[in-house]
């Protein structure tokens, strides 16, 4: 029997559909509800789904946890829209050595939040598990926030930027995955900076491989075009600080 490495992507089964999802992070396996019978469009209700963007973003956490560009024992975490699976927060708890981690949604989201957070990171009795905390956004700055596909809508950049400002103490980063949507999703770079803030645009090279549009990862035609499907939907990596040398810091 062959052994074959987990994988996100399935060419033959749609799995966002379902009222559970399984993702595998190295030795961790984490199983969150979602509610997939909620009509969902670009403006409502899209936090009941895991997005793409989600898996995308918690693996990068999950794999850089321990390096310099996240260093993430010892620090604060928030998820901004972290939607009913929680998935970032939940990683970057399991990760290892986070002070606190906390997901935040609209109140709608909250139940299944804290559902799908006991049920995959307990009450926090394992000592390298810190507190996952859900609740409505409660500004007080943190060192690290994470954001996945939340990006969509220019007419948010002002608002979530001016969260950003009022999260983020000097030494913070703040890191999101976008999918380019052609809606205007890079905008949110572009105000960053004319705003005085940091944004670094070139980490692409840090997505996970299967979600890279150079990636191929099938010898068979059909796979092969399934795969070029997804290499036309570019996925981005963007960071974000308020002080230049945050990742010289962030890297001793």
């Amino acid at each position: 029997m062959a052994l074959v490495r987990w994988q996100y992507r399935n060419p033959y089964h749609d799995r966002r559909n379902e009222r559970e999802r399984v993702f595998v992070f190295g030795a961790h396996t984490v199983t969150v509800a979602q509610n997939p019978a909620t009509h969902i469009d670009l403006h409502t209700n899209t936090g009941h789904l895991v997005w793409d963007g989600a898996y995308i973003l918690a693996k990068f956490v999950h794999d850089n946890a321990h390096l310099g560009i996240l260093a993430l024992p010892g620090k604060t975490c928030l998820e901004l829209g972290a939607g009913s699976s929680a998935l970032v927060s939940i990683v970057a708890g399991l990760a290892g050595g986070a002070a606190g981690v906390t997901a935040t949604d609209m109140a709608e989201y909250l139940p299944l939040i804290r559902a799908n957070a006991e049920r995959n990171t307990g009450t926090g009795s394992d000592s390298y598990r810190p507190p996952l905390c859900a609740r409505e956004l409660d500004i007080a700055p943190v060192d690290l926030v994470f954001g996945s596909e939340i990006l969509y809508l220019p007419s948010q950049h002002h608002a979530i930027l001016t969260t950003l400002e009022q999260l983020m103490h000097a030494d913070s980063a703040a890191f999101f995955v976008y999918k380019d949507r052609n809606l205007g999703e890079r905008g949110f770079a572009e105000m960053a900076t004319a705003r005085g803030l940091f944004a670094a645009t070139n980490l692409d090279a840090l997505i996970d491989d299967e979600f890279r549009s150079s990636s191929s990862s099938s010898s068979n035609d059909d796979d092969n075009n399934n795969n070029n499907q997804h290499q036309q939907q570019q996925y981005h990596l963007l960071r974000i600080t308020k002080n230049s040398t945050v990742k010289s810091k962030n890297s001793k």
